[in-house]
Parts: C-alpha cells; sequence; structure tokens
C-alpha cells in the first residue's frame, strides 16, 4: 500500500515535469547560448562599424544571449579590441566585430603585432564587404570625368597627380595597386584617416582621394566630388552608375574587403555554427539591411568555414601586395 511519503514523491515528480518539458522545448526552439554576450568593436562609438555592431547586436539579443552588450575599446586602429578579445575565454560570451584591416592588413604593416590574426581568433560570421571609392575635386579640371580621363590627366600632370589616405590602409593600398596597374604617377598623401583626406580634396590641397563608399557618397550627391570608379567585383548598389575599376581596364584592382565576427581560438563549431545563422538572419532583415544599404554596406553572409578563406586569402593578398609596393613596417 503506497506510504504518505511515496504520495508525496510522486507528487513531487509529477510537478518537476512541465519545467523538463519546457526546458527540453526551450533548448528545442534556441534558448540562449549564452547568459551575456559582449561584442567588442575597436572603433570609437557612432562610427560606421559601431552603428552595424550595435545594429546586428540587438537582433541577438534573446536569441543567443539573455543580456547583449556592445563594448567600444578604440585605440591602435583597432588592435586594442582585437587583442583584447584574443585573450577572452573561448565560450562564446565575447566576439570582435570588426573591418578587415586590422586583421589582414596589420600583421604586415606594424613589426610588434599583439595578436596572430590565423592563430588567435575563430572567424564566425561575415557581415557585408566594403568597396572603396577612387575620387577626385576641384583641383583635377571638370573635363575629367572618366578614370581614363584620370590617366590622362595624371600623365600629363605627374606633380599634381596626388591622393590621400591614411598609410598601411586598404584605401592606401587600393590607390598604389591602381598606380601600378594603370602606370600613372600617384604620390600618396598621408592622413590620420578618412575624414581630413576628404577635406583636403574638396579644399583642393590634393587631386583625389580613395575613400569608402559611405564617406564619398554624400559629397558626389552633392556634386562636389566626382567619383570615376569603385574597388569591387561588380558595380555597388549604392552607386550603380559608377563603373568598377575592372570595367574600366584595371582587372587586378579588386579591393571589396569583409567586415565580421571573430571569436577567440578554439571556439566550438557547433556554436560558432548557431551564431553565423542569427548573424545572416540579423543581416537580412528588413530595418538592419536596410540601414546597411544607407551606409553604402549591402549585407552579405558565408558559412563559417567560407568565412576563414576569406580571412587567409585576404591576409595573403594583402601580404604579396605590400611587399609589391615596399612599404616599409613601422613599429
Amino acid at each position: 500500500m503506497p506510504t504518505r511519503r511515496d504520495f508525496i514523491g510522486a507528487l513531487a515528480a509529477a510537478s518537476a515535469l512541465p519545467a523538463l518539458f519546457h526546458s527540453r522545448f526551450a533548448a528545442a526552439q534556441g534558448a540562449p547560448a549564452v547568459k551575456q554576450l559582449s561584442v567588442v568593436v575597436g572603433f570609437p562609438a557612432g562610427g560606421g562599424t559601431d552603428v552595424i555592431a550595435r545594429l546586428i547586436a540587438e537582433k541577438l539579443r534573446g536569441a543567443y544571449a539573455e543580456t547583449v552588450i556592445v563594448e567600444n575599446k578604440p585605440g591602435a586602429g583597432g588592435r586594442i579590441g582585437a587583442e583584447y578579445v584574443k585573450g577572452r575565454p573561448a565560450d562564446g560570451s565575447t566576439v570582435l566585430f570588426t573591418p578587415a584591416f586590422p586583421m589582414v592588413i596589420y600583421p604586415h604593416v606594424y613589426k610588434n603585432m599583439p595578436y596572430d590574426t590565423l592563430r588567435d581568433f575563430t572567424p564566425i560570421a561575415l557581415t557585408h564587404r566594403g568597396v572603396v571609392a577612387f575620387a577626385v575635386g576641384p583641383a583635377v579640371p571638370q573635363s575629367v570625368k572618366t578614370l581614363q580621363d584620370y590617366v590622362a590627366w595624371a600623365r600629363a600632370n605627374p606633380e599634381q597627380s596626388t591622393f590621400g589616405a591614411p598609410p598601411g590602409s586598404t584605401q592606401h593600398f587600393a590607390g598604389a595597386q591602381f598606380a601600378k596597374s594603370a602606370q600613372v604617377p600617384l604620390r600618396l598623401i598621408s592622413y590620420k584617416g578618412g575624414a581630413p583626406a576628404l577635406v583636403d580634396c574638396l579644399g583642393g590641397h590634393i587631386a583625389a582621394v580613395v575613400a569608402p563608399l559611405s564617406e564619398a557618397a554624400p559629397q558626389r550627391g552633392e556634386g562636389k566630388l566626382r567619383v570615376l570608379a569603385t574597388t569591387g567585383s561588380k558595380r555597388s548598389p549604392a552607386m550603380s552608375d559608377v563603373p568598377t575599376m575592372a570595367e574600366a581596364g584595371y582587372a587586378d584592382v579588386v579591393f571589396q574587403d569583409w567586415s565580421g565576427f571573430l571569436g577567440p581560438a578554439g571556439m566550438a563549431k557547433e556554436q560558432v555554427a548557431r551564431l553565423n545563422a542569427l548573424v545572416k538572419d540579423a543581416v537580412f532583415s528588413q530595418n538592419v539591411s536596410e540601414a546597411m544599404m544607407k551606409l553604402g554596406s549591402p549585407p552579405d553572409s558565408v558559412p563559417p568555414d567560407e568565412f576563414a578563406r576569406e580571412v587567409r586569402a585576404g591576409w595573403e593578398k594583402y601580404q604579396r601586395i605590400i611587399k609589391e609596393v615596399g612599404f616599409v613596417a613601422q613599429e
């Protein structure tokens, strides 16, 4: 005959069933993988990288983590943020959101790097590929309307043929590769950032600027800059009337560097796959994709293994270009 103790035990077991069912149901539906996710951005708040990181972070809240925060750790052109993530546990609670250049260019332009891109990180998800624009300002005659026109003008005016870009950046090496491919004199004028280079180009102090599409687009819209070409493998939806460098005859001037998420080395494949899928859903959601398009950054996505191959390919590409340009590593 059942005792009082047996009855209480059976009641306790029965009361636990709904909780157990809920736990298994939540897991099947994709319960949060971690309690808190920190998305580290190695640049100040308010910039393009930070804006996109926050848009995606909002979509990951609840789906991947109960709480998602964006941590800005600016300094050293993104290296401080990357170094911080390198040293965090590989448990999926800390990831880096970054453009490509701190990971694929800096290893070849700085002697003392605090991280090894190919060894210290787990590529997780690509979000978009950014291209740069080759644009001219009032220092170049209004008759120069195409890239071919510019090449002819630069050969006739070698002393005036200058372009502005931060040294050691994607813009720098895109300009240098164009000069090499077109066999034109194109002297770099170094700037600490893209904004001051644009200001000097608009003021007629330098002939041209190589700038991210998102920075060049507003000035072009106001008629202050003439964008002669972009560096993607195909025309940008944000500037569909502007030809690519390849269309203009310079097939080796293709620069469309990724931006995306990387975690510390050693992350579990299942966790990486889940985060990749959630980031893909985020960037193609209506409000995020519309915002990215306005920034000249059409959303994109590839599986983690393909992203890892792209990271390595970019690292190797810039290693070759930087050697060809003869850039001397700093620090």
